[in-house]
């Protein structure tokens, strides 16, 4: 809390939310998720350990970005220094990660970059949103190759991603889900042991 006479000191516990974000559905689920926890939230850029150490749970949102996992040095620099605190982490993209071959190039990617310090976090794998008209120029034309690539598969071996993406090109498509919220929220409060 910042008052004239600087910040207020916290007492320690609570929950840190952190994000990285490209175009906002990551923040908007972080902001959620934060909500009904009384949850600090903030850009993970901005975040410091020395402050994430006085916290109960620290919970990172990553952004899946042209298939490769954004925002992840947080928990990969300082996983060591938050041992024993409960470490969350959402991954948010548009591509159906209960598919097998989403899953598994989510999940290679996580132990590559955070190694074992992985089986010590609880994973989440949410979709997010794509909004043609948020895309930059450089990234219009990267979507425009994709569903190129889309177009030229047979249909049968299309994925349902793909023909949603045929369908809404150049409008938006967005799978966020608020159920997957509470899933999260639980976790935070209780751990793996108490996720159904």
């Amino acid at each position: 809390m910042e008052s004239l006479f600087g910040k207020k000191k916290r007492e320690p516990g609570g929950t840190l939310v952190l994000y990285t974000t490209r175009h906002g559905a990551t923040q908007r689920y972080a902001e959620r998720i934060a909500q009904p926890l009384d949850a600090l939230v903030k850009e993970a850029s901005y975040a410091r350990v020395d402050r994430a150490k006085t916290y109960d749970a620290v919970v990172l949102g990553c952004p899946v970005y042209m298939g490769r996992i954004k925002g992840l040095d947080f928990f990969a620099d300082h996983a060591a220094d938050l041992a024993g605190k409960r470490l969350v982490l959402f991954t948010c993209g548009l591509y159906d990660p209960a598919q097998q071959d989403v899953r598994r190039m989510l999940d290679d990617q996580l132990r590559g970059k955070l190694g074992a310090a992985l089986d010590d976090m609880i994973v989440f794998h949410l979709r997010g949103r794509l909004r043609w008209q948020n895309l930059g120029l450089a990234e219009r034309l990267m979507m425009k190759a994709l569903v190129a690539g889309i177009r030229k598969k047979a249909e049968e071996n299309r994925d349902e991603t793909e023909k949603l993406l045929l369908e809404t090109e150049g409008g938006a498509l967005d799978f966020s889900d608020e159920a997957d919220i509470g899933a999260i929220v639980h976790a935070v409060r209780f751990g793996r042991e108490e996720i159904v």
